[in-house]
């Protein structure tokens, strides 16, 4: 399955110029509304407020909208005048569960929620973008499906499954995808491509290493699962250097671990939990295994026992090559051949995946990065509780979609592949 569709391009110029303008007509409407978003950040499926807000403005723009789509999703659909294609543009709302730090006059107003990953900027963007081609449905050349997601931190559980669960990709059905996420890596005005692979397989793991108790002076009455724990983990990057094939890219990580009871007494459990971070085909189901015969070999070589829960998380996003490069010429004519820059695999992960895996889709990197002085940090990273985006992005993200859309609805060329 790729993108096969032929399409003239409009006379980029005037479209560019005339794109421009209506979004320097509705920008400062757009980001009242990122930053109304940005104060009150809502956690994954409890999307409330932010999607009754999009579901308005949706309406206020003459699109047909769907609420409860997936849990609190939103999907707005855009008819064109003429017969065609569906082009689904994906933005997700969710925020996440830390402090913010950023001084803005306009910070989270809740406490120990956060909107640190600029899903507050996905959702003020495509919003953007359903508002200017509102008014170009005399030139769209089949439908344009608006998705706002929720949950796309809720990982293994994100939003879009469910939402395609609910029929998101069908009525009229999806025949290609396009989104935006914003990245700091990069500067505003500059949009990251890549075909294939964008984003990495993100599954967790919840390992257990039991033992038996004992006093402290007399280690060989017991079963020390601390240390057994500690002969684990180190058996878990042994996978990565001496099983994996050194050509490919995997990610074993062990983030929380918690054991013990007394400062005397041999802990008799302990408990860890991490994500595996899959950049190269053909390991899906080849690391679990491989997991459970290190921490098995690992835990019993000191007495031990070792159990796992191995959760599949989110799949690698796939850009499909034709597609992707169709954008990126796209783009390339409006913004500029200095605007797109090849970016690497992402190792983190990402449910517009699921999508990915059902139609031909692209997976843009959004320029927003805004540099912070400090001796010891350069550029503050997606996550943190001090990241500011630059919200210069949000006009470039919007241009992207609109002529993304324009560009791919168009009159066509050539009858539409299969």
């Amino acid at each position: 399955m790729s993108y096969t569709g032929g399409y003239k391009v409009l006379d980029s110029k005037q479209l560019d110029k005339e794109i421009s303008g209506k979004i320097n007509e509705i920008i400062d409407d757009i980001i009242k509304i990122r930053r109304t978003i940005h104060q009150n950040p809502e956690l994954g499926y409890e999307e409330y407020q932010t999607s009754e807000l999009v579901a308005r403005k949706l309406e206020s723009y003459g699109i047909k909208v769907a609420r409860g789509v997936g849990g609190t999703g939103v999907v707005g659909l855009l008819a064109g005048a003429k017969p065609g294609k569906t082009l689904l543009l994906r933005a997700d709302m969710d925020a996440l569960p830390i402090q913010e730090e950023t001084g803005l006059p306009f910070a989270s107003k809740v406490p120990g929620k956060m909107h640190a990953c600029g899903h507050d900027i996905h959702t003020s963007v495509l919003l953007g973008a359903a508002r200017v081609l509102s008014l170009y449905r005399d030139r769209i050349y089949g439908n344009i499906k608006f998705m706002f997601q929720p949950a796309e931190e809720c990982s293994p559980t994100g939003g879009a499954k469910k939402m395609i669960e609910d029929g998101v990709l069908e009525n009229p059905k999806v025949d290609f995808a396009v989104a935006l996420h914003v990245w700091p890596d990069l500067q505003v005005g500059q949009l990251g491509f890549k075909t294939g692979p964008v984003s990495a397989r993100s599954d967790r793991i919840f390992l257990r290493v039991l033992g038996k108790s004992g006093h402290a002076s007399a280690p060989h009455q017991g079963v020390d699962a601390i240390v057994a724990s500690a002969q684990v983990i180190s058996s878990l990057q042994t996978i990565i250097s001496r099983r994996i094939n050194p050509r490919d890219s995997v990610v074993i990580t062990i983030g929380r671990i918690q054991g013990g009871e007394r400062y005397n007494v041999i802990c008799d459990k302990v408990e860890m939990e991490g994500t595996v971070r899959i950049m190269s085909p053909g390991y899906d189901d080849k690391i679990p295994e491989l997991i459970r015969q290190a921490g098995e070999g690992a835990a019993a070589s000191v007495g031990a026992r070792f159990e796992m829960d191995y959760i599949n998380g989110y799949p690698m996003t796939i850009n499909d090559e034709a597609l992707t490069k169709k954008v990126e010429d796209l783009i390339k004519k409006s913004l500029g051949e200095g605007a797109i820059k090849e970016i690497p695999l992402d190792a983190g992960g990402e449910d517009f995946s699921f999508v990915s895996q059902k139609v031909p889709s692209v997976y843009i990197k959004l320029g927003s990065s805004l540099p912070v002085s400090s001796e010891d940090v350069g550029f503050i990273p997606l996550h943190n509780s001090r990241v500011i985006f630059d919200e210069g992005c949000i006009s470039v993200g919007i241009k992207t979609f609109g002529i993304a859309a324009l560009g791919l609805l168009s009159e066509q060329e050539e009858k539409h592949g299969e």
